[in-house]
């Protein structure tokens, strides 16, 4: 069964942790109308370019992207 990429990167969670995957994952886990059903490249990169909380972790969710296709 494939996952999210929200249930991926949930995997990352870590309210201690400060690499920038986990902070990645830790914005979206805290992000209510982050869109958590969705494995759609564009829809997922259009919400986080919107936002400015993610400005910083763009560069991120590219790498975690790109694992999440490499995995599923």
């Amino acid at each position: 069964m494939n996952q999210t990429f929200y249930e991926y990167m949930m995997r990352f969670a870590d309210p201690e942790g400060r690499d920038p995957m986990t902070r990645l994952a830790n914005a979206m886990h805290q992000d209510i109308a982050f869109p958590k059903h969705s494995d759609d490249f564009d829809k997922i990169s259009r919400y986080l370019e919107s936002s400015p909380e993610y400005g910083k972790l763009l560069v991120t969710f590219d790498v975690a992207w790109s694992n999440y296709q490499f995995e599923f």
